[in-house]
């Protein structure tokens, strides 16, 4: 049985005592992390900040990591195993203070699909057609839902996910149960057209594609069939085309409003969080993201106008018929700090200024908002951005460069302000967002690699740096406590990683039965780190590792309202916060320091619980009662020894 359910069942059947040993707070009083127990269950304040439960603000700052059974099974080729990583980046002594891991769960892992990589990129006349690519997991065809059965999802929490969630809390950190699912990011391209960008050519049940809704209006005119793609950017150049802009009114029809979701995909979100949720719905330490990045049909263009209009029936089906239904399932479990993403890969926040989560009936909702060196609003270090369009003009007067292709105005019969529609640096950013919800940071990075895709390393020479991205970044981010951060991402192969490690092998060197990691057998994964852990480097100077280090160190006690204590290096198989093996302090020739550090604390009541029925069952050593057996009274015992 694993200790998330030994803790429910110890709260329930041994009273105060040992309910007091899960949540009781031993504060060392260092800037280090929380104590195992001291966690309080955040929420939404009046005024749009995350608080705890007297009312305090609290930012959050941390990092990713990557999902945990990819870890485990990867731990050899990596250098590390997941517990270990965890360890690693909440070592206070060796100056980490994060006080958030947010930790993605992905489908694809679950199920064990191929990788889902992030694409080629193609060049203009080297596009292929989906036909060409066929089976070339290289060329990006994601796992369709619903990616794995209820049994692949108990066992890939079992034994994968429940031991980082319960690390997590060992070491002091809120962990963010991180739903991780997303579109592919760079699909293939059609020769026969000239934008590679699959919401504009390829179907909505293409096997590359993943849209979270599709349009289905149809008036013999104007036709959108699950043949057709499902973008809200297809749709609208499409009714332009053909009807011009029309207006919405009762009983009039409006391709713009004839949005349907995809059940499939809510169905497999529905199934993990009806688990999840219950799983760890009771835990003062964890924070749900439900879904990582609903991606097309993204909400892009402008805040007010015309273009704004055009999107208000997209983002009510999003709030009401897709994302609802999965803050519902997760409500019946949870009623603590959610954290919603946005379609458009939550780069746009447009919504939140047309109908809020509170309006939608949902409360203690915080917004997710990711940006990367290579996004739009990242070139123009826009990223709080004005709510309002310029017209091209104003654009190309203000930065020296012109707009491609302006949405034209509507024509004079339409009583609509002019709206000039998709230009990015507008388009995505923050859209003083903060105004209507907490909004959390839970992905942003960068890495001055050529080799690494553009939109990570920055589309420009030089933007995926330390210096012309990393710090205006943090700078802007730091000015107003309603916003929280996660960097992504606590690794050596993930993009873009904050590590390097030298013995590890690349991923286009590795020769994977189809591409992944799970068909191949474990043996002939590549496995330079026979003997975990090894050493990893973090990357400094102009890429991200350092400096995100740095930054946590920097505001480790800003907006923080908890006593903490130093959190230590935990020893080398991952096991707890101490440095080696069960001993004796007292002289008693009981063993009342579990985890070998030195000292006895709460770590080493949670970690005696965890094991008391298995490896710290000799009575000879942990019989602390004196009833000759090792039971719960023990644990009570040590606890109270305290």
């Amino acid at each position: 049985m694993s200790r998330l359910t030994r803790r429910g069942v110890m709260k329930a059947t041994a009273g105060a005592g040992v309910a007091a040993l899960g949540l009781s707070a031993f504060s060392g009083g260092a800037a280090g992390n929380l104590s195992d127990g001291e966690f309080q269950r955040l929420s939404v304040s009046s005024d749009n900040r995350i608080v705890n439960e007297d009312g305090d603000t609290f930012v959050m700052r941390g990092v990713n990591i990557p999902d945990p059974k990819r870890l485990e099974r990867t731990k050899h080729l990596r250098g590390k195993s997941g517990q270990q990583l965890v360890d690693m980046v909440t070592n206070n002594e060796a100056g980490w203070y994060p006080r958030v891991v947010r930790v993605p769960a992905q489908p694809q892992d679950i199920g064990e699909h191929p990788m889902g990589h992030t694409g080629p990129e193609y060049e203009p006349g080297e596009l292929e057609s989906p036909d060409v690519v066929a089976d070339d997991r290289r060329k990006m065809r994601p796992s369709q839902p619903v990616a794995f059965t209820q049994a692949e999802l108990e066992d890939y929490l079992d034994n994968y996910y429940d031991p980082i969630v319960e690390r997590c809390a060992e070491r002091g950190v809120y962990c963010i149960v991180d739903f991780h699912r997303h579109w592919h990011e760079q699909p293939p391209g059609d020769p026969e057209k000239s934008d590679a960008a699959a919401e504009n050519h390829l179907p909505y049940n293409s096997p590359y594609t993943n849209y979270w809704a599709r349009n289905t209006y149809d008036d013999g005119t104007v036709s959108f069939t699950e043949d057709d793609p499902g973008s809200w950017g297809h749709v609208d150049q499409t009714w332009i085309d053909a009807m011009g802009y029309g207006q919405t009114g009762s009983g009039t029809p409006y391709a713009y409003e004839y949005w349907q979701v995809n059940e499939e995909l809510l169905e497999e979100a529905q199934l993990f969080w009806e688990e999840a949720a219950s799983r760890y719905g009771d835990m003062d330490h964890v924070i749900f993201e439900p879904y990582n990045e609903p991606t097309s049909p993204g909400i892009w263009g402008p805040v007010e106008g015309c273009g704004a209009e055009k999107q208000h029936g997209l983002w009510r089906t999003f709030q009401d018929d897709f994302m609802g239904p999965i803050l519902d399932t997760i409500r019946q479990y949870y009623d603590g700090l959610l954290l919603v993403g946005v379609p458009g890969w939550c780069q746009s926040l447009q919504g939140l200024h047309w109908r809020d989560f509170n309006q939608a009936g949902y409360d203690n909702v915080a917004c997710t908002w990711h940006n990367y060196a290579g996004h739009d609003v990242s070139q123009m270090h826009n990223w709080f951005n004005d709510t309002n369009y310029q017209s091209p003009d104003g654009v190309e007067a203000e930065t020296g460069e012109s707009l491609e292709d302006p949405y034209l105005a509507p024509p004079d019969s339409v009583d609509m302000p002019e709206c000039w529609g998709w230009e990015g640096y507008e388009a995505a950013g923050l859209q003083e967002a903060m105004d209507y919800h907490p909004i959390a940071v839970t992905e942003f990075g960068w890495v001055d690699n050529t080799d690494v895709s553009h939109w990570l390393r920055g589309s420009t020479t030089g933007l995926g740096t330390t210096n012309e991205y990393g710090v205006p970044f943090f700078d802007a981010i730091e000015q107003d406590d309603r916003l929280s951060w996660v960097a992504w991402v606590a690794d050596v192969r993930w993009h873009p990683t904050m590590f390097e490690y030298e013995d590890g092998a690349a991923e286009g060197e590795l020769d994977l039965v189809n591409d992944n990691f799970y068909d191949t057998p474990l043996e002939d994964i590549p496995s330079p780190c026979p003997e975990l852990p090894c050493e990893w480097n973090i990357l400094d100077g102009e890429d991200s590792g350092a400096y995100i280090k740095d930054r946590l160190e920097t505001y480790q006690d800003v907006s923080v309202p908890f006593d903490l204590e130093t959190t230590g290096p935990g020893d080398e198989n991952g096991n707890g916060n101490g440095d080696g093996d069960p001993q004796d302090t007292t002289g008693d020739g009981l063993y009342n320091d579990i985890d070998g550090n030195g000292e006895t604390t709460a770590t080493d009541v949670t970690e005696f619980f965890d094991g008391f029925n298995d490896e710290y069952s000799d009575p000879e050593y942990y019989d602390f009662s004196g009833d000759g057996q090792v039971t719960t009274t023990d644990v009570i015992e040590l606890f109270e020894s305290l």
